[in-house]
């Protein structure tokens, strides 16, 4: 009883911050929403905005949203299918803005495991699965502020989605949304790709 308690005033705590976070976010970030919107409009056309099924909270699925960053036209190889524009937009890790959106609807956190498309979820264990599904989703999470740009099996980012739900308190939530920036600018800086994968 009392674990359930402090885990919902957790749960409390982190919904505030999640609204009040991003919907500064969208304020301060509105001019430059603006610009992506009508660059990806006028250069690359319509849609603007990618939709993908993805899977969240007790393994109910939502549609994620994104600054649509590939072409509409399909290529076989993944180099071919960004956008000149949505290569600047997924190095930068401006495509996902529009999660801010997600995160206002309750779809997701502003801090989580990253949603994953049911395919992909697929090859979690069924334990890790159950565990990883009991918290919102994020934009970013343990596992993206550890990303180092070299490849990772899907059990190795796992483990860091689980370590942090079993440490699942607005310390870590605050702490990693303090880290996400700094490592974000470090990547840059060190001409790697975006962290949020």
């Amino acid at each position: 009883m009392v674990q359930e308690l402090c885990s919902m005033k957790i749960n409390n705590a982190i919904r505030i911050f999640d609204i009040i976070i991003s919907i500064l976010f969208i304020i301060i970030l509105l001019p430059l929403i603006l610009i992506i919107y009508f660059l990806i409009l006028f250069i690359d056309g319509k849609p603007v905005i990618f939709l993908q099924s993805r899977v969240g909270l007790s393994g109910k699925k939502f549609n994620i949203y994104k600054f649509r960053t590939m072409k509409n036209k399909i290529y076989k190889n993944e180099s071919d299918k960004l956008t000149k524009l949505g290569k600047i937009l997924r190095r930068l890790s401006l495509d996902e803005i529009p999660q801010f959106i997600n995160v206002i609807k309750k779809e997701m956190s502003i801090v989580g495991p990253r949603p994953l498309p049911e395919t992909n979820e697929r090859k979690i264990r069924n334990e890790l699965k159950i565990k990883r599904r009991k918290i919102l989703p994020g934009i970013t999470g343990l596992s993206q502020i550890n990303y180092t740009g070299k490849f990772r099996q899907i059990d190795d980012k796992v483990k860091l989605d689980i370590k942090y739900y079993e440490n699942y308190t607005l310390h870590n939530y605050l702490k990693i949304i303090t880290k996400t920036p700094l490592i974000l600018i470090k990547r840059l800086l060190k001409n790697k790709s975006s962290i949020i994968k």
